[in-house]
């Protein structure tokens, strides 16, 4: 029969789909070794026995400053998605500093963008929020993730108060033209 030459062509992307289904997940991956107990507010009560451990914390991009010694980036923590992406709403664990080695340009690293960060505690700083002085832990990053920009979309259709087949109705729509 013709069916059996077109077999070998249907299976071959069937299995290569369901084989790309089990295939791990970028956040599984980057989670290897990481101290899921290290949160960020037992970290900044108690900093010195936290240093050393390898973390991952999520947030939003405050301010990048470049520095001699690489980039220092200023991140408000939020708590992680499954997906290792930053949750959105108003709960955070504070703030940390980020180190990278090299220069990170801070107009890609703006203010308001999401990022997930990897790295080891390796110390704190101490800087000023508004009058403030603030004790920031800081993470020596290993490992990063800049997440794109999303767009919020709007829905600029208007909203009707009338049927959305106005004029089109039937001829004996009208009380008074009913038989």
């Amino acid at each position: 029969m013709n069916m059996r030459k077109y077999l070998p062509a249907a299976l071959i992307p069937a299995v290569l789909f369901l084989a790309s289904s089990c295939a791990p997940s970028l956040c599984t991956e980057l989670r290897q070794g990481v101290d899921e107990s290290a949160l960020l507010p037992m970290v900044i009560q108690n900093p010195q026995s936290y240093e050393g451990k390898r973390v991952m914390w999520t947030g939003l991009i405050l301010n990048t400053t470049p520095r001699r010694s690489g980039t220092a980036i200023e991140i408000l923590e939020k708590p992680r998605t499954k997906d290792c992406r930053p949750e959105s709403g108003d709960m955070t664990g504070g703030r940390f500093i980020a180190l990278h080695q090299r220069f990170l340009d801070p107009a890609i690293y703006s203010r308001g963008r999401e990022i997930t960060v990897i790295g080891t505690i390796s110390g704190t700083e101490a800087g000023p929020i508004g009058d403030y002085q603030y004790t920031y832990p800081v993470v020596s990053m290993t490992n990063h993730i800049l997440w794109p920009m999303t767009k919020k979309s709007y829905d600029y259709w208007p909203r009707t108060y009338y049927s959305p087949y106005y004029p089109f109705y039937d001829p004996f729509y009208h009380p008074l033209w009913r038989p």
